[in-house]
């Protein structure tokens, strides 16, 4: 069994967003023969935010039928662009329920698929980050108020990851899956990066970025926590391998 990551997936929702000027050429055909080569049935795929320009419930249903016919169990984690997401996670929940591959969502909480057990959030710009594009498909300003919600929202879900772990019978591996990057390519430690390697998964992974704000993202390993930048055009419009059991 194998653990995939994508971000940034940006479907067009029933409002037809078009991908081509941002160079997104015949955007999501390319992800879409990537990941039904790629992915099996039995493998998982963790979606990491920015799944649907939708920005109600309504919009977003023909998004979701595209990713639940596509292979693999999936889990969701939600990015600052996913306005149809709400606050609710027992209405997300039934928005869900009609599709079957959707198995997973991270609000306030972990979740247990297959062998790992996987924490994280949406975060938020860290005070550290470096300057990077504004824009549609740029970075947020930093918002003080929302990284200090987005801390507490991580450690909630980290401590669930812990009590799941303890009751799961055999060993999990522990992932964490969050939108935007915890931790960038100066290296300076965020309220994000130091929760996620004290928790000590194997990988850590996370969208957001794209075009020329891709290198500002942290890749590689520290601290024994492996981060990886999934988004679309980051990964070349294809899920990146994260693990295989």
């Amino acid at each position: 069994m194998r653990l995939f990551g994508i971000g940034d997936t940006h479907l067009p929702s029933t409002r037809q967003k078009d991908m081509h000027r941002f160079g997104w050429t015949d955007h999501p055909l390319p992800l879409q023969r990537a990941w039904d080569e790629m992915v099996r049935p039995d493998d998982v795929v963790i979606v990491a935010g920015d799944i649907s320009w939708a920005t109600r419930a309504h919009e977003v249903m023909d998004d979701l039928a595209w990713l639940d016919a596509r292979p693999g169990r999936k889990l969701l984690v939600r990015g600052n662009h996913d306005y149809w997401w709400g606050d609710s996670a027992s209405k997300l929940r039934k928005l869900l329920e009609p599709f079957r591959t959707l198995e997973a969502f991270l609000h306030n909480s972990a979740a247990v698929m297959g062998p790992w057990v996987i924490a994280g959030t949406r975060l938020w710009t860290a005070p550290e980050a470096p300057p990077m594009p504004g824009g549609e498909m740029g970075d947020e300003p930093v918002n003080d108020g929302y990284v200090e919600r987005e801390t507490r929202r991580l450690a909630t879900s980290i401590e669930d990851a812990k009590k799941k772990e303890a009751a799961s019978r055999t060993p999990l591996v522990r992932v964490a899956a969050v939108h935007f990057p915890p931790l960038y390519a100066n290296e300076k430690p965020t309220a994000f990066s130091e929760p996620i390697e004290a928790f000590k998964p194997k990988v850590c992974v996370y969208g957001h970025l794209h075009s020329t704000g891709i290198p500002a993202g942290f890749t590689g390993e520290r601290a024994g926590v492996r981060y990886v930048l999934a988004s679309c055009d980051a990964a070349g419009f294809k899920p990146m391998l994260l693990d295989e059991v």
